[in-house]
């Protein structure tokens, strides 16, 4: 496994970071059917040969109130860009999950199956808009046959998408993470570490987590061209940085003039496809601009493609999905 992988793997391995996750940032009512003081994660041994092949993923048992279990599959996606197929390969790990439960007689043939959240952690810059159900990935079918399609869906959490609508807490260890993947230059990463240092004084083993994380995840995409000393202390590597701030800010620079015409492009994108959008569908709802300006270049140019064959909104949006399903929790 990459250091990269690797970095990411050992901080949600730690029940405290996923916890957080729950805990102030997807928070909902069914959380309190959880007994998260017996949070385990689930023992790698279980875990057939083909499901070991993502190893970036992880796997958590997690107790209910109720004697049941509940499994959380998460998925760590870094990567700059969308995975189209992401909920048809979510729907294969959770077939191989239930399949090594069985294997393993970790259910007796009577039971039913566990049920499982497949979850997927999302830190690309741009806003994700692959499908969140694998229905959606199949070629539309007539009313008889639609019962015998899979019906899969998954539980997306897009950073970026949180940080824009502000809906992120401030005490809380996996916001903190968040903020420092999409932080806003050298002061706001210090500021940021030393928080990070301050609410990890019970737990040294998540501190190192985090440390590793920002010295071989954070710091060589921000500074790609420094050669960084192997360091897992939190309080050296932010008195580190201060010695690469000036290639800190070239770098920073780079990417903001970098982004202002990415950000330029999307809102001519924006304006023109709404004027057609109005001449061809007027009146307009009212949720139409709002989605227009929350969606991607690549979807915009995809919804402008639509329009030329479309008699319907609908026909226009078919590619991506609601907009109240990014970044956010999901029936």
């Amino acid at each position: 496994m990459h250091q990269h992988d690797e970095s990411y793997r050992l901080l949600f391995s730690n029940p405290t970071l996923v916890r957080s996750l729950f805990e102030g940032i997807l928070d909902t009512p069914w959380l309190g059917e959880l007994d998260w003081s017996r949070l385990e994660p689930f023992p790698t041994n279980y875990i057939s040969d083909a499901l070991k092949q993502r190893q970036g993923d992880l796997v958590w048992r997690l107790p209910r109130r109720d004697g049941r279990d509940l499994f959380l599959l998460l998925m760590i996606e870094h990567q700059s860009s969308n995975d189209r197929h992401m909920s048809l390969r979510m729907m294969t790990y959770l077939g191989l999950l239930y399949e090594s439960l069985l294997a393993h007689k970790l259910i007796k043939l009577e039971q039913n199956l566990p049920a499982v959240l497949p979850l997927v952690i999302y830190s690309g810059a741009s806003r994700w808009s692959a499908a969140l159900n694998v229905f959606d990935l199949i070629d539309p079918v007539s009313p008889g046959l639609r019962r015998y399609q899979p019906q899969h869906r998954y539980l997306l959490v897009d950073e970026g998408a949180l940080l824009e609508s502000r809906q992120l807490p401030e005490d809380n260890l996996t916001a903190l993470l968040f903020r420092l993947e999409h932080n806003r230059g050298l002061e706001d990463v210090q500021a940021l570490i030393q928080r990070v240092y301050n609410y990890t004084q019970e737990d040294l083993t998540l501190r190192r987590a985090f440390a590793s994380w920002t010295r071989y995840v954070l710091l060589p995409r921000a500074l790609p061209k420094v050669d960084l000393p192997p360091t897992h202390n939190l309080l050296e590597i932010k008195t580190m940085l201060t010695d690469h701030s000036r290639s800190w800010t070239h770098q920073w620079k780079m990417e903001g003039l970098a982004e202002g015409r990415k950000e330029g492009r999307v809102e001519g994108q924006v304006e023109l496809l709404h004027k057609q959008l109005a001449r061809k569908f007027s009146p307009l709802p009212p949720n139409v601009e709002q989605r227009l300006h929350a969606a991607t270049s690549e979807t915009l140019e995809a919804w402008s493609l639509n329009l030329l064959d479309a008699t319907t909104l609908d026909e226009v949006f078919r590619t991506a999905p609601p907009l109240s399903d990014v970044g956010s929790e999901h029936q």
